[in-house]
């Protein structure tokens, strides 16, 4: 259970916005397509205001109630 709490808590996420475009290259010789390639370029782009979820989780106020019963649920079970 503690392990499960601990990746909870500290996993993090990259959002990335992404916006890819895709180029196909055919290669035909006597109608039959030989080599085909495929170009992905993307442009991602990241926040640099993001917060870990468990920084954002302790200190909003909005997550205070839901931060207090998860402590006094652990406290119990001590």
């Amino acid at each position: 259970m503690i392990r499960f709490l601990f990746l909870l808590l500290f996993s993090t996420s990259v959002l990335a916005n992404d916006n890819c475009t895709y180029k196909t290259e055919q290669v035909i010789e006597n109608g039959i397509v030989v080599k085909e390639v495929v170009h992905k370029t993307c442009t991602e782009t990241e926040s640099l205001q993001k917060q870990n979820f468990l920084v954002t989780w302790l200190t909003d106020e909005k997550y205070q109630q839901s931060v207090i019963f998860v402590f006094i649920g652990i406290l119990e079970n001590l």
